[in-house]
């Protein structure tokens, strides 16, 4: 028969051992969602825009592609913030397989005092029938410099629906 401190040592070894492998995987978990965060962050930073007109038209080119990610990857922090919910829920991809976007066409609109500059961007919506609908998306993007410098999405107006 095994004595009661026995099994209290058993007891406490085990634990202290499935504690300790529980610390580990949590560590190595922690530390794998940190390196993809930061693989991210240095994707975004490389491939952000260099200038006004490149932010409108990625966006644009994001919207065709139905590409949320890179359309998050072009907003602002307050945008990623009331959007990254409406990004997730659908897992990244945006809008419908039909209608989908055929072309579009970007225009510059103004410029204010602090050099953000709005754009317009006209949709041709497309399903197999051909021609279905237009709308347009309004953006103002506006330059960032605390690190690498890119331009970004700061105010968005923009819906899948016919204008």
């Amino acid at each position: 028969m095994i004595s009661i401190k026995r099994k209290y040592v058993f007891w406490t070894v085990l634990i202290v051992l499935l504690l300790s492998v529980i610390a580990v995987l949590a560590n190595h978990f922690v530390q794998r969602e940190w390196l993809e965060q930061r693989q991210i962050e240095l994707l975004e930073d490389a491939l952000a825009p260099q200038t006004a007109e490149a932010a409108a038209y990625d966006w644009a080119e994001a919207i065709k592609t139905r590409n949320g990610a890179w359309q998050y990857a072009l907003m602002d922090e307050e945008l990623r913030e009331e959007y990254l919910e409406e990004f997730e829920s659908t897992n990244w991809v945006t809008g419908f397989s039909s209608p989908w976007v055929e072309k579009y066409e970007v225009s510059r609109e103004s410029e204010d005092e602090e050099g953000n500059i709005m754009f317009k961007v006209k949709f041709d919506w497309y399903t197999s029938g051909g021609y279905s609908y237009s709308n347009t998306g309004t953006l103002k993007v506006g330059e960032f410099t605390d690190g690498p410098e890119k331009w970004l999405i700061t105010y968005l107006d923009f819906s899948y629906e016919p204008d």
